[in-house]
This record gives C-alpha cells, sequence and structure tokens, in this order.
C-alpha cells in the first residue's frame, strides 16, 4: 500500500516536471523572439548592414543566441563595429540596441515563468 503510494506520487512529480520544461521552453523562444524584435527595433541604421547582422538561433531547447556582428575587420559583409555601437569609443557615445533587448527577453522570463501554474 505505501509502495503504492510512493509510485503515484513519483508519477505526479514526473508530470509536473515534464511540463515545467516544456513551459521553459516555450517563455525561452518567446523572450528571445522578443528581443531579436527589440535589438532590430533599437539599432541604429546608417546602411543597414549592423541590423541586418542580427539573428537569432537556437543552440538547443533551452539556449537562444541573439548575436550581431561577428565579422573581422573589413570583412564583406560582416559588421566589426557592433561593439562600438552597442558601447561607444572615446569619439562616439554608446548607442545601446543588445542591452535593451536583453533586458526586455530577461522581463518577460521573469514574469511568465512566475506565472506558470500547475
Amino acid at each position: 500500500m505505501i509502495i503504492f503510494r510512493i509510485e503515484e506520487i513519483k508519477f505526479d512529480i514526473d508530470q509536473l516536471v515534464k511540463k515545467l520544461n516544456d513551459e521553459t521552453e516555450k517563455i525561452l523562444a518567446e523572450a528571445a523572439q522578443a528581443g531579436l524584435d527589440e535589438a532590430l527595433r533599437k539599432v541604429p541604421v546608417r546602411t543597414g548592414l549592423l541590423k541586418s547582422s542580427i539573428t537569432l538561433r537556437k543552440i538547443n531547447d533551452k539556449t537562444f543566441e541573439v548575436s550581431a556582428g561577428g565579422g573581422k575587420y573589413l570583412e564583406k559583409g560582416k559588421p566589426y563595429y557592433a561593439p562600438f555601437v552597442e558601447f561607444g569609443t572615446r569619439k562616439m557615445s554608446p548607442r545601446p540596441y543588445m542591452k535593451p533587448a536583453w533586458e526586455k527577453a530577461d522581463k518577460i522570463v521573469g514574469s511568465r515563468l512566475r506565472s506558470i501554474s500547475f
């Protein structure tokens, strides 16, 4: 009788863990997309090259990456200057676009994780 009850509790816990994993994956995907959208909205545009380099990549079920730039100096089609725009230089003020994107994604994850109901 006690063994049956333990198995029943284990089954309930397994179901809760599965639901939490599924919900977490959906929330992270939604937050990553919102982060991408925010970065694309905030990025300063002069030629459009930096904006066109902003991408979203799914690494695994719970890991997404929003990135910008990535080119080497003078590599055609890849803006090497993405960090200069984000953080500024001694001659140019910062114009952040990735930090606001991360903040928006972080806010979505926090609020949506708190709203999961079982």
